[in-house]
């Protein structure tokens, strides 16, 4: 059976994208872009008051018991660092959290799901995303803190690991994801394949060779391909490959008809993965979403533009829009999609989790919800409510096997 499962995105790592309510009550001028500057903004007792009130709201046991009834085996729970440890000068409420992890795998077992729990930030950041805890720099194995950085998210994933491998945990948590995105084209590829060669040895070291959970490393955006021979398996054991398949960042694709977006993951993503698998290590795509550009509510940042619209600055420069007419306009009020862009969306979504699903071990959507469905390609529950996602994940309606059999008669 393939992993099919939900991200918990946003839940126990505040993204702007999925909450924005919690950046919206700021002004621009203050600069709240993350959960660091939310955190420092509004004072630890305050931070930890509407902190503990999104945990207790956004997410809660009637949603593990959707979960399972949509058709779903898996849960992936991103996890802060801060749930662990509380590092000196950080803002971030500590430990708390934690909490509502263990309460989260237990409603999980409740429901039959299976958890991985996964590391989605470290201290520094390891990508200098808002999602990282943490907008700007990368201090993850860069700059004078680097390395510090670096060991002591592996003493977090030590710690985290060591929990769930006790005999209560380990059947229900079977797969840790060791660290989320790290962003290699800005560290060097080196440092973070020896950080990964190294936290392993870490981790087998305390778990035994054949022991503790599965362990999944994040391809670090230098493809899949990059990987080819790096995890010797007579070494590595019980170890996967991560991916995230996003067609919106290559703006080729953003481009194409629907009707071939709609079918790529069946051709060109079906093929990478099947390599993958064959030449690197047991692969897995750990996001996906049905988003075809980025125009979504702060999608690349609170207060930033979007690639589709060429308003985002990257770097000390401005892309073009992808296309000369290309707006942002409307694109996200899912209330008057019509029931062709429905269809549309209905088959990108099927073709990829079967895509994913016949080339890999499976794969995880992002994300279970945001906020009032701010963000629709992004929410499986408001595509579930309104039929762009199957009522069970385990019964499809596309399969890539039959539309590109039938495309290529």
């Amino acid at each position: 059976m393939p992993i099919r499962g939900i991200n918990l995105g946003g839940w126990l790592v505040i993204e702007p994208f999925i909450t924005p309510s919690y950046f919206d009550q700021f002004d621009a001028s203050e600069k709240v872009v993350d959960e660091y500057t939310l955190c420092e903004k509004l004072g630890l007792e305050k931070a930890r008051q509407q902190i503990q009130h999104h945990y207790e709201t956004f997410i809660t046991e009637e949603d593990f018991a959707k979960i399972a009834m949509m058709g779903f085996n898996h849960v992936r729970i991103p996890m802060g660092h801060w749930a662990v440890e509380a590092i000196k000068g950080e803002p971030f409420v500590p430990h708390l959290s934690w909490e509502y992890l263990l309460r989260a795998v237990q409603w999980a077992r409740k429901y039959g799901l299976r958890v991985m729990v996964e590391l989605h930030t470290a201290p520094g950041s390891q990508n200098g995303w808002n999602h990282s805890g943490k907008y700007g720099q990368v201090g993850w194995l860069n700059g004078t803190e680097g390395y510090h950085n670096a060991n002591k998210t592996l003493e977090i994933v030590e710690k985290m690991i060591k929990f769930f491998d006790k005999p209560e945990w380990r059947d229900v948590a079977p797969i840790f994801g060791v660290i989320n995105e790290p962003a290699i084209f800005r560290i060097e590829t080196g440092k973070v394949q020896d950080w990964y060669r190294d936290s392993h040895n870490a981790i087998r070291n305390m778990t035994g060779a054949e022991g503790g959970p599965w362990l999944t490393y994040h391809d670090g955006f230098i493809g899949l391909d990059s990987w080819n021979g790096f995890f010797d398996l007579n070494h590595y054991k019980r170890v996967i490959l991560e991916t995230h398949m996003y067609l919106i960042f290559d703006d080729n694709l953003v481009s194409m008809p629907r009707e071939k977006q709609a079918l790529f993951p069946c051709t060109s993503w079906h093929t990478t993965l099947n390599n993958s698998m064959r030449y690197a290590a047991p692969t897995m795509v750990g996001e996906f979403s049905v988003a075809t550009n980025d125009c979504g509510k702060y999608l690349n940042g609170v207060g930033l533009g979007t690639r589709f619209e060429g308003t985002l600055q990257e770097g000390s420069s401005v892309k073009q829009p992808v296309c000369p007419n290309c707006t942002c306009k409307g694109s996200e009020d899912w209330q008057h999609w019509d029931d062709d862009y429905k269809h549309f969306l209905n088959s990108f979504l099927e073709h990829q989790m079967d895509s994913f699903e016949t080339s890999s071990l499976g794969w995880f959507f992002w994300t279970y919800k945001t906020e009032k469905h701010i963000n629709p390609h992004w929410d499986y529950s408001l595509g579930w409510e309104q039929g762009w996602a199957p009522k069970d994940v385990n019964n499809k309606s596309y399969q890539c096997k039959r539309e590109t059999t039938a495309t290529h008669s």
